[in-house]
């Protein structure tokens, strides 16, 4: 996997990024409450996360590949943010239900 000379991963390893995405989606996906896909999220795209720490490296590239970079890591950054936005909404249905249920009881 290659890195930048900080050891952090390159904007232009599409393979890298492609993991990290995984991993956060399927972070999020194993969230079974709103305090752990908050934990999940800030570990995946808070502001020491990999693609954080990729999406600020962009700017040390020359120009032809910071659009090649930017063409990864953006839509890189968007599906994660989706991801935790489908995880919350659903989190937030069943919080509801519950107490739905509980205040029927």
């Amino acid at each position: 996997m290659p890195t930048t000379d900080g050891g952090v991963l390159s904007p232009l390893d599409e393979a890298g990024i492609a993991a990290a995405v995984a991993r956060a989606i399927d972070a999020a996906a194993q969230a079974s409450t709103i305090d752990e896909l908050k934990a999940a999220r800030l570990a995946h795209s808070g502001d020491t996360s990999a693609l954080a720490l990729v999406n600020r490296a962009i700017g040390a590239l020359p120009g032809p590949d910071k659009a090649v970079a930017g063409k990864l890591v953006g839509p890189a950054r968007g599906r994660i943010g989706k991801a935790f936005a489908a995880r919350l909404a659903e989190l937030e249905a069943e919080r509801a239900e519950r107490v739905i249920r509980e205040e029927s009881v």
